[in-house]
C-alpha cells in the first residue's frame, strides 16, 4: 500500500493532469483522505471545464418505496418483510402519484421507484405504474430497478427478461438503477452471496440484463441525458 506522503504526491500529480497507475488508483480508493480526494477531483473539473468551472449541477430525486413485501430475503436488509408477515405494506397508485406531484412541486426531475420483490408483481404491475406516472408527469425521469427485479417480474409474468425490459421501457422506464447485491462475484465468493441474498440475481444475470438494456438504448435512446456531476436528495 502507498504511504500517506506518497498518496499526497499521487493526488497532486492527478490534480495537475498527470497519469496515475491502476495500483495508485486502488490505493487512493482505499486510503485517500476524503477531503483531499475531493479537492483533487475539483481541481481536475475546474481545469477541464475552464470558463464554466463555477457551474455545478445536481439532480433532485425522490425515492418512492412501493412495497416492502419481498421474497429475496437478503440478510443485510432491514427494509423488507416476508410476504406473509403482518409488517407488509404497499402503496396504492394514488399515493404514488401524490408523491410524484410533491416531487415536481419541489423542483424534482427524477424518481427512483424502489421496493421489494413482491410475489404477485409481474411485468404488468410495472407497466401500469410507469405508464400512469408518465401520463401524469411526463417531465419526470424514471430511473429504477435492476437485473434482480427484471428477473423476478419476468418469472412472475412467464415471459423472457428481454421482453420484460422491452415492455417496461415502452411503458416509461428511462434507465436502470444500481444492481446492489446482484453484482456480487461468483466463483469462490458465490456461497457468501447465496447466504446473504439467497434469491437475488447474480452478477452474470446483471451483466446479461445490462447488455440487453444497453442494446435497446442504442436503438431507442433508452436512457435520457442527465446533468453531471449529480447529487440526489431522496425521501420515501
Amino acid at each position: 500500500m502507498t504511504e500517506k506522503a506518497d498518496l499526497t504526491a499521487v493526488l497532486d500529480r492527478a490534480a495537475e493532469g498527470g497519469r496515475i497507475t491502476p495500483e495508485e488508483a486502488l490505493d487512493l480508493y482505499r486510503s485517500a483522505p476524503l477531503h483531499a480526494l475531493g479537492q483533487a477531483a475539483d481541481a481536475v473539473r475546474r481545469r477541464r471545464y475552464a470558463g464554466t468551472e463555477h457551474i455545478a449541477t445536481y439532480i433532485i430525486e425522490r425515492n418512492i418505496n412501493y412495497t416492502n413485501s419481498c421474497v429475496t430475503a437478503c440478510k443485510f436488509c432491514a427494509f423488507y418483510a416476508a410476504p406473509k408477515s403482518d409488517k407488509v405494506w404497499t402503496r396504492d397508485l394514488d399515493d404514488i402519484l401524490r408523491r410524484c406531484a410533491e416531487t415536481v412541486e419541489l423542483g424534482g426531475t427524477q424518481i427512483m421507484f424502489q421496493g421489494g420483490h413482491h410475489p404477485d408483481y409481474g411485468v404488468e404491475y410495472y407497466e401500469e405504474h410507469f405508464a400512469a406516472i408518465k401520463a401524469a408527469y411526463p417531465q419526470l425521469v424514471i430511473h429504477s430497478l435492476g437485473a434482480s427485479e427484471v428477473e423476478h417480474m419476468a418469472r412472475i409474468s412467464g415471459v423472457s427478461a428481454e421482453e420484460a425490459i422491452r415492455r417496461i421501457h415502452a411503458a416509461g422506464l428511462d434507465s436502470f438503477a444500481a444492481p446492489a447485491p446482484s453484482c456480487c462475484p461468483s466463483g469462490r465468493a458465490r456461497p457468501s452471496r447465496r447466504s446473504r441474498s439467497p434469491a437475488s440475481a447474480g452478477w452474470r444475470s446483471w451483466s446479461s440484463r445490462t447488455a440487453s438494456a444497453s442494446s435497446r438504448r442504442r436503438r431507442c435512446s433508452w436512457a435520457r441525458a442527465r446533468p453531471t456531476p449529480s447529487a440526489s436528495s431522496t425521501c420515501a
